[in-house]
This record gives C-alpha cells, structure tokens and sequence, in this order.
C-alpha cells in the first residue's frame, strides 16, 4: 500500500511539472510577437459534430492587452479592446456593450493571448497534446471550457479552437498572418455610431 501511494505521488508530481511546462511553453511562445494579425475563417459546430454555421474576419492584436477582433460575415460584429475595456459591437441590434476587461477575458479567455498579466494563466491548465496546446478552465461554470493553440514552423499561430460549455465547438483557420502589421492610432478604439444604443456595465 505504501508503494502504491508513493508511485501515485510520483505520478501527481511529474504530471504537475509537465503541465507547468506546457503553460511556460505557450507563454514563451506568445510572448515572442508584440503585435500580431490575421484573416481568420471559423467553422461552427453544434455539440454533436455537426456543422451549424462559418464565418469570416480579421483579428489583430498588441501587447498588452490590446485587441481587435472583426467578424465580417455572414453577420457582422466587434470587439474592441484598450487594455483597460472591451466593446462589444452588434451592428444588427445597433448595441454595444462595454466591459472592463478583466471580465471580458473570463469569456472570452482567447484574449489571453494578447495579454501581458500572468496571473490570468492560474485560471486555467494548459496541457500538451501532440501539437496543440490546451487551456482548460478551472471553473466548471465557466462559458468557454476549453480552447486550444496551435503554431507553424515560425512560432505563429495558425490554428485555434474553442470549445464551449454545453458542447458546441468553433475552429479558426489563420492566413496572411503578419506578426509586425502596421497599427494605426484608433486601431484599439471604438467610437459608437450615432443611434447605437449604449451598454456600459463598467
């Protein structure tokens, strides 16, 4: 029984070191662009496996903490962040939403990519598995379960997918990724359009 107990111990510490690894290894590797963008296309699927939807749009990002997220189509929306809040734009509904950011990346936890706070990473474990690496949320009542990162040869991310609580799961494919894109002033701003109606839960 002894023997037993040690070797479960010995288990428990080498898979405790091999996630501290993974997690140290994603964050050398984010942290290796400061700047970051991409055209992205998603791929939706309900919690069967079967296709729901796709989508199409463009992602660029700053360290710290600076995002610019696009959805294009087929129905468009942003989200916007400074580093201190996120908007949340829905032209359709002519709404926007802000919130402090720190909210936002418990929904959104693919911010994390962009973000400059270690902290935010002892929410999550991040494990290995063949070239993927994956986040998985500590907290069971959490939206977003799971997500997971993968990069090319160049240390660039070229693929992520995020899986969702109650099962559904979205896949983004990247291309003409650029991790030294040109960012204008406003680029991490948002300004809403006259009539949009305002959501400020700051």
């Amino acid at each position: 029984m002894k023997k037993l107990a040690t070797l479960g111990v010995l288990l428990w510490s080498v898979s405790a070191v091999a996630l501290a690894d993974a997690r140290a290894e994603l964050q050398q590797k984010l942290a290796t662009f400061e700047r970051f963008s991409a055209d992205f296309s998603q791929q939706v699927f309900d919690e069967r496996g079967e296709p729901m939807q796709s989508a199409e749009g463009s992602m660029l990002l700053s360290r710290p903490d600076r995002f610019r997220w696009h959805t294009a189509s087929p129905d468009e929306s942003l989200i916007v962040s400074n580093g201190t809040d996120v908007w949340i734009y829905d032209p359709f509904v002519e709404q926007v939403s802000i919130v402090p950011l720190e909210q936002a990346v418990q929904n959104t936890p693919f911010l994390l990519i962009s973000g400059g706070d270690g902290r935010r990473w002892q929410r999550y474990e991040v494990a290995r598995n063949g070239a993927d690496y994956v986040v998985t949320s500590k907290d069971p009542g959490e939206l977003i379960h799971q997500f997971s990162l993968r990069f090319d040869g160049a240390n660039r991310i070229e693929r992520f997918t995020v899986l969702e609580s109650g099962g559904q799961r979205s896949e983004f494919s990247l291309r003409n990724i650029n991790t030294a894109p040109a960012t204008a002033a406003d680029s991490f701003q948002f300004t809403a359009p006259a009539g949009v109606m305002i959501d400020d839960q700051r």
